[in-house]
């Protein structure tokens, strides 16, 4: 006869049983399926739900559920009178999610200045060698626009919002849509430190400086050289900023400037 303690070890190596989704969750991943895969395509209005329940084989309750949730999700739109209607998810919509994932992360010391730095560095790196590839000839003149621009600034506000135009612009010469959404992802993080950084003196005028150097190897199409440029970029930008601690005056050649310690790309 077995004893409790051999029947409890016995027992401990059963696994925890999963628990099934419920149908409404299995339409819902079934819909979603459809509408990613391209089958129901955005502005397209979905089957009624007694078609919708007829065809899973559910009820119109369960129906109402998955669409309710599709909706809460951003993915679909409830028409009065006419039904549920798929929407194109925006790309403000997927930086709003991602901002608040990242304040998340954030708040539970998850993310650091250095992480957000280290994934700007790697991005734009690869953003300004395609801009020398595929750049045209209106994406060369925007550059040119926003450059100056940020010259002519005169609060640090102002040049902040062009100096991350003229970053953003770059990542449009790409022409790929990913690269600009994941770009506006950490600019949307880089607000305040943009703002921070162009406050000190010299740094708006040694960061325009850097930004030529930026733009004149694009418009040569030398990817090397603005590979070089950037990084240069990114790594000055790196020591202005950590929580606005101050540190002794630094010199760039023949500017001096007052920057605080830190680790996350500005500018």
């Amino acid at each position: 006869i077995a004893t409790r303690i051999e029947v409890r070890n016995m027992l401990s190596s059963y696994e925890p049983l999963k628990r099934e989704p419920s149908l409404a969750m299995r339409v819902t991943e079934e819909m979603l399926s459809s509408i990613a895969s391209g089958r129901v395509k955005a502005g397209e209005l979905l089957p009624s739900e007694r078609e919708l329940g007829d065809q899973f084989g559910v009820s119109r309750t369960v129906v109402r559920e998955a669409v309710r949730g599709l909706e809460a999700k951003g993915v679909l739109e409830v028409v009065s009178g006419r039904g549920a209607r798929v929407v194109a998810v925006p790309a403000s919509r997927v930086l709003e999610v991602m901002d608040l994932y990242l304040q998340g992360l954030h708040s539970q010391n998850l993310l650091s200045p250095d992480d957000i730095s280290e994934v700007r560095t790697t991005l734009e790196l690869k953003l300004v060698e395609l801009a020398c590839e595929r750049a045209t000839d209106t994406d060369l003149a925007e550059l040119e626009k926003l450059h100056q621009a940020m010259g002519k600034a005169t609060t640090a506000t102002v040049a902040g919002a062009f100096d991350a135009a003229f970053h953003r612009s770059i990542a449009l010469a790409t022409h790929n849509a990913l690269f600009l959404t994941l770009l506006d992802v950490i600019n949307a993080q880089m607000i305040s430190i943009r703002v921070a950084s162009l406050a000190l003196a010299g740094r708006q005028k040694l960061a325009l400086a850097q930004h030529e150097d930026i733009l004149k190897a694009i418009q040569s199409r030398d990817a090397e050289m603005a590979i070089a440029a950037m990084h240069r970029h990114l790594e000055d930008s790196r020591s202005y900023y950590a929580g606005g601690n101050p540190r002794e005056a630094r010199t760039d050649g023949d500017r001096s400037v007052s920057a605080p310690v830190g680790t996350a790309s500005a500018g």
